[in-house]
Formats: structure tokens, C-alpha cells, sequence
């Protein structure tokens, strides 16, 4: 099989490997790869994305406004949640048996 043999347009020189041919053709002409065109990715069931990239979707915190209450607030509402949660678990042992 014969040897493929690629040969430098401006400076004559000839490569063997299309590798180094690309490397001389980027570091000594300063030449730019040729970019591919990017295929448009398709958005789930044709839908735009809403949430941006990097971010948090808006969950509870965003609902019930905690992202405005300060410390105390907070303290105050896990507190309240913490004891909702042992008299709801209190009222299902008492129902088991």
C-alpha cells in the first residue's frame, strides 16, 4: 500500500501523518482548524429550558418566601416543623397499637 504523502502549500515540506501536517500547518502558517457546525440539540418535547444554566429551580424555599426571613424566623419555623412532625408521628404509633 502506498505511502499517503501530504505536502505544505506555502513551505513545500511533506508529512506522512495528517497529524503533524495539521500541527505545522497551526504553529508555523498559523493556521485556524476548520470549526464543524454544531447540530442544534433538540429541547425536550420541543419545550425551552426555564430554568438557567447553573441554577437552582425555584422550590420551597421560593414559595413560602424563606430566601427573605432572617435567622430568628428560620429558627422559629424549624422548631414549629420539628414539633408538627412528633405529634403527627405520636398520632400514627397510637393508631398502630
Amino acid at each position: 500500500m502506498p505511502k499517503m504523502t501530504l505536502k505544505c502549500k506555502k513551505c513545500d515540506k511533506t508529512f506522512t501523518r495528517p497529524g503533524p501536517f495539521a500541527w505545522h500547518m497551526q504553529s508555523i502558517h498559523g493556521a485556524k482548524k476548520k470549526k464543524k457546525a454544531k447540530a442544534k440539540k433538540a429541547n425536550w418535547r420541543g419545550k425551552k429550558r426555564t430554568m438557567k444554566k447553573g441554577g437552582r429551580p425555584k422550590g420551597a424555599a421560593g414559595r413560602l418566601g424563606l430566601k427573605t426571613m432572617n435567622l430568628e424566623q428560620l429558627m422559629q419555623l424549624i422548631d414549629a416543623a420539628r414539633y408538627e412532625a412528633r405529634s403527627r408521628l405520636a398520632e400514627i404509633e397510637a393508631s398502630i397499637g
